[in-house]
């Protein structure tokens, strides 16, 4: 294939894409407006918390707001391999793991006090200034570091993360990680909606089943779609709970431009239409 076919393709996709954003942009409005008709978002909190569903959450009314972003995925976690000290690894898939040949001993009560120090060494993590501590994902055998974008975190998977691997005895023993290059925004700032009004929307689409608890919800950059390498992530409220006791969370996601729910996949699950009169 020559080099002008290219062109032509990559001109056809970055076209799709940009009508994609504009529609998604445009709905955001229209959609939002339509919340406002099916009921106060406090009435709707009681009727929450009548189904037994707990949460302690410092929930509001307030937007925010938030861009498109594009990014990469490459292979410069393992050209920049060669300056890591005291490891042995393997890449496959855009996923460096790697196993310490001393394991680190982490002997306090906050690990993440320790790692925040080690992981700003070139020679013990590549880029790990690009990252931060996350407390609501992280667990007493597993520290996890999610990836800065414009102000928030990227939560897509197991890219833009790093997750260290806490031994029993209390030694770090290893991590994975993945990185998303070449950062950019889209499109110009846009409002988002509240917390608040992601956690009714989930309720209202009945994903929330009744006696469960809520642990958090964060607004991160999620990946809305990807093309080869190249992914699209927006603005998504990300909701955890554990369901009638369960020992198992469950992760929701919500577009935080129009309200709809994401599936796994980063695409919409059900329209605004299936959302019943709770």
């Amino acid at each position: 294939m020559d080099f002008k076919k290219i062109q032509i393709i990559f001109l056809a996709i970055f076209v799709m894409i940009d009508v994609f954003l504009f529609m998604m942009f445009h709905q955001n409005t229209s959609l939002q407006s339509e919340n406002v008709n099916q009921g106060s978002n406090s009435e709707i909190i009681k009727q929450m918390q009548n189904d037994q569903i707990n949460f302690k959450l410092n929930l509001t009314d307030k937007k925010s707001t938030g861009y498109y972003l594009s990014a990469t995925l490459n292979n410069n976690l393992k050209r920049d391999s060669k300056h890591l000290k005291n490891q042995k690894f393997s890449y496959n898939n855009n996923i460096l793991r790697s196993t310490f040949k001393r394991p680190y001993g982490i002997y306090y009560s906050n690990p993440e006090e320790l790692l925040n120090k080690l992981i700003k060494q070139k020679n013990f993590i590549s880029n790990g200034s690009d990252y931060e501590y996350s407390s609501s994902l992280s667990t007493n055998n597993t520290i996890v570091y999610l990836q800065k974008a414009e102000d928030r975190h990227i939560y897509s998977g197991t890219r833009g993360q790093i997750k260290f691997d806490i031994s029993d005895d209390h030694t770090l023993t290893g991590y994975t990680q993945s990185y998303l290059d070449n950062v950019k925004i889209l499109r110009e700032k846009s409002d988002v909606i509240s917390n608040k009004s992601a956690l009714v929307g989930l309720y209202q689409y009945n994903e929330i089943p009744n006696n469960s608890k809520i642990n958090w919800i964060h607004l991160y950059y999620t990946r809305l779609l990807s093309i080869k390498d190249n992914q699209v992530l927006i603005p998504t409220w990300v909701i955890s709970f554990n369901s009638d006791n369960s020992s198992t969370s469950t992760i929701k996601r919500i577009n935080a431009y129009t309200g709809a729910i994401l599936d796994g996949s980063g695409t919409t699950k059900s329209a605004r239409d299936s959302v019943n009169n709770n």
